[in-house]
């Protein structure tokens, strides 16, 4: 769970003390674990500054950001990359253009894990997981692992993006131990004693069966790897239990900048990684279509407030007017992109 207790935060953009801008009002958000939201608002309503409280870019001047009941508001940006994937309205931030597409991902992959310097280098098996994820974007991008990806279209860029933003190596042993002392709500020691007494056989009982399949000599190569693969598949699924930190997207305006046929295959995908993994999900957009066709709660900000929060049945019965009505109410008029959308 994702909270967002009582936040505050005041911008001033030009040194006076008269012109404070007030873009979070002692805001109060819970997020449950795997619901996907959608946010809409005007321009300094407050939306982005939400997710960038939210990564730790922006210090609240107040209040407490929580994950699973953990205070984060004091851990800096890089200290939370591991728990949350952020994609950008702007194509050209989120990757390195000088930097290859297998090179992108694989810093990307190993997001969160301790690595040292001098053994930089790319494994076979993470390039075939990169190779049968970017098949899924149907642009091309897995017949262009060594191309610069400065040199890639907007839409190919922010593709890869979202798959950066998504696509995580399952834990170390040590960091899903230290998160789940961390975020469990158990006393410490109890939580610790837990993961050991649970994860310490499981994980002997793997090495057994691991070394059993890779010396049987009586079965053929193709054999000995399906079977390596489905053993430690359902080692992981076995110690996921334990895995108390899954990544949380954050998505800022993800196909403001796309033409509309690449922002519809962008938003298709987004919509099948988010259901397939399970992933809780914040999406800002611009488009009142798209807030509500995709996720299962929609939250309507307006000066720094929130002003509108429906989910489940009672979002589906929304309607583009009623959005419209509720700007009206507000005094405040959507963006032209949102109104032209419809």
């Amino acid at each position: 769970m994702l909270e967002l207790r009582n936040v505050t935060k005041t911008f001033n953009l030009t040194g006076n003390k008269e012109d404070l801008r007030t873009a979070l009002d002692h805001i109060n958000l819970q997020i449950e674990s795997g619901e996907f939201v959608t946010i809409i608002g005007s321009n300094g309503s407050g939306k982005s500054t939400t997710v960038n409280v939210i990564t730790g870019s922006v210090k609240p001047d107040s209040g407490q950001v929580l994950l699973n009941n953990v205070d984060i508001t004091k851990l800096d940006e890089h200290q939370r990359a591991s728990y949350f994937g952020h994609v950008f309205q702007d194509p050209m931030l989120g990757t390195s253009g000088d930097m290859s597409v297998l090179e992108n991902l694989e810093i990307a992959y190993r997001r969160g894990r301790k690595h040292s310097p001098f053994l930089w280098g790319f494994r076979k098996s993470h390039k075939q997981i990169f190779i049968n994820e970017l098949k899924r974007f149907d642009l091309g991008l897995e017949d262009r692992l060594n191309q610069k990806v400065g040199v890639m279209s907007g839409g190919q860029r922010q593709a890869l993006t979202l798959l950066m933003a998504t696509i995580r190596n399952k834990p170390t042993h040590r960091t899903m131990k230290k998160d789940y002392i961390r975020f469990s709500e158990k006393d410490h020691d109890v939580a610790k004693k837990e993961f050991e007494d649970f994860y310490n056989p499981a994980y002997q009982e793997f090495k057994k069966e691991f070394r059993a399949i890779l010396f049987d000599r009586t079965l053929k190569h193709k054999e000995k790897r399906a079977k390596l693969i489905e053993a430690n598949r359902l080692f992981c699924q076995k110690v996921s239990k334990f895995d108390l930190t899954k990544q949380i997207l954050l998505l800022d305006e993800h196909t403001a900048a796309l033409d509309p046929k690449t922002a519809k295959k962008v938003l298709e995908l987004t919509d099948k990684i988010v259901k397939e993994n399970g992933m809780t999900t914040l999406m800002i957009t611009h488009n009142m279509k798209d807030a509500l066709t995709y996720g299962n709660r929609l939250i309507m900000f307006h000066g720094g407030h929130i002003i509108l929060d429906v989910r489940g049945e009672e979002k589906q019965k929304l309607t583009i007017e009623d959005l419209l009505e509720k700007f009206n109410t507000a005094g405040d008029l959507p963006p032209d992109s949102a109104i032209l959308s419809k």
